[in-house]
């Protein structure tokens, strides 16, 4: 698994991470990240979460 700026931290698959490409704005700056799920996130490995672990995080809290 990756931890590089443009990985997941929680899956290691690519983040789509705007701002790491250059562009002014991310997608993760118009959605919500529960806590809980941010917190399954070492500090150290703060990078942006997938779209897909957001989308599975949600799914499986119902």
């Amino acid at each position: 698994m990756s931890t590089g700026e443009e990985s997941c931290p929680l899956c290691g698959g690519e983040n789509h991470c705007g701002v790491e490409k250059g562009e002014k704005e991310c997608w993760c700056m118009t959605v919500h990240f529960p806590e809980k799920l941010l917190n399954a996130v070492q500090t150290e490995q703060r990078t942006c979460i997938c779209p897909t672990c957001l989308d599975t995080y949600k799914k499986e809290q119902g």
